[in-house]
Formats: structure tokens, sequence, C-alpha cells
């Protein structure tokens, strides 16, 4: 009997991408603490014509459940930039939700130091920039008090929060995502130079809409525009459908650039 191939680290990275031989652009989408790349089902279709979608799965979640997640920002750069290379000899654009937005910061900060090429834009959801960063790091926590937190950031389904074995598995991932989110500036706090488009929500309680208006901190580029959503802290889920077209907008405009 023939055996199954092994994943390849594309196949690890991005389980869902579906190659565009004919791509004019990528779109790399980081999801929010515990998310995974499936929030982001659906997202090919509603896309510009001629835009890739690369939703990026982080170990300890779905199919990568048993590898051990990362805590830390430069280890998992290291791990995830390498296996985008390939896929950058194309225009590209970074998505990151709420922890994905931290994620994606960094990576075009890395990129920028490099020299590498850069991308088109960078669209923040669902955070503060660093710099201003103003929320508990939970992830120090002890088990009952990171619970209790989890349970307030309504992303964590309760039957997963109630059962003792789910639970165990989950946690160590929770911890790493969050150590993520709320990693420090460091060194490599560069000022980018390329477009960066903001989008929050007036409803939600961990991220202020006053915070949002700090991104423009982070780019010397003068196209920065930030948009407000209903819904809560996870307005992907409430407002799916504005959320893709505001997304949807700034590709376009971004790949018709030169």
């Amino acid at each position: 009997m023939r055996s199954a191939t092994a994943p390849t680290p594309l196949d690890r990275w991005f389980p869902t991408r579906k190659p565009l031989p004919e791509a004019r652009l990528r779109l790399f989408c980081f999801p929010f603490a515990g998310g995974s790349a499936s929030i982001y089902n659906g997202w090919s279709t509603g896309l510009p014509l001629g835009v890739e979608l690369c939703a990026v799965q982080l170990p300890g979640r779905e199919r990568r459940l048993m590898e051990p997640p990362i805590p830390s920002m430069p280890a998992l750069l290291d791990a995830v930039m390498p296996v985008m290379a390939p896929l950058l000899d194309k225009p590209f654009v970074l998505f990151g939700y709420s922890m994905g937005a931290r994620i994606a910061l960094e990576v075009a900060r890395r990129l920028h130091l490099q020299g590498g090429p850069e991308p088109r834009g960078f669209i923040a959801a669902a955070a503060p920039p660093p710099a201003a960063n103003d929320r508990e790091p939970i992830h120090q926590l002890d088990n009952p008090r990171f619970i209790e937190k989890l349970r307030a950031y309504d992303g964590t389904p309760e039957e997963i929060l109630q059962h003792r074995e789910l639970l165990e598995l989950v946690l160590p991932t929770l911890r790493a995502d969050f150590s993520l989110a709320w990693w420090e500036n460091g060194p490599d706090a560069v000022k980018l130079g390329i477009p960066i488009s903001v989008l929050g929500s007036t409803g939600d309680k961990h991220v202020a809409v006053s915070l949002l208006e700090r991104w423009r901190d982070e780019t010397n580029s003068p196209d920065v525009r930030v948009r407000h959503f209903g819904g809560g802290h996870f307005f992907i889920r409430s407002h799916p459908e504005q959320v893709l077209s505001a997304v949807r907008e700034d590709v376009a405009r971004w790949s018709a650039t030169s």
C-alpha cells in the first residue's frame, strides 16, 4: 500500500491555500489568539480577481494540534518567514486580526530591516499598535484566572472551557498566542513606509477606538485609513461581510499601484 505523502511546510502553514498560477497579488492572513486558518474560509470568492488567499496556520491547532505552540515572536518569525519567502515573488498584502495584527506587523518590520520585498499594504484589525498596548498580559496568570480572562474575551467556546480534557489541550496554545499578542516592542521596532488600514469596533471592550489612531505612528506613509464597525472584539464574526468588503477595497486599490 502506498503511504500518504507527508505534508510540505507550505501545506502545514497554508493548508487552505489554492494556488493561482496567474495570481497578481497574494493576501497573507494571520488569525486571532486561539484562531486558525479556517476563520478565513470563504474569503477567496470575495476577493478581487487574481488575488490568492494565503491564510496562515500556526502550530498547536487543528491539523497542527500536536505541534508545540510558539510563544516567542522572534522564534515564530524564524519559523514562518522562510516558508513565506517563495510566495513573496508576487506583490502581497498582510492582514492580521487581533494577535494576528501583531504578528503581521513584525513580519513587515523584519522584511523592512532585511531589505526584502515589502507588502503593498498592511491591514490591522481589532488590535492596538504595540506602542499603545495597554491591555493586561493575561498569559502570565495562573490557570483559574487565565480561564476567567478568556471568558471575558468571548473567543473561546464555553464548552471547551468547561471540558477538562479539551482545555488541557488548548491552554498551552492560548497562552502562547496571548504571549505573542502582548509581545513588547524591541530593537526592531522600526517605522514602516507602507500604507496601513485599520479596522476596529466601537463596541470593543479590549481595544479602545482612540488607540486605533495610534497606528498612524507606525508608518511614514500618509496613506493610513481607520474604519469603525459595530459589534464587539470579534466583529469579524458579527460583521463578516462588512469586514471582507473593507479588505477587498484595500486590496483592490493597493494592487492597482505600480
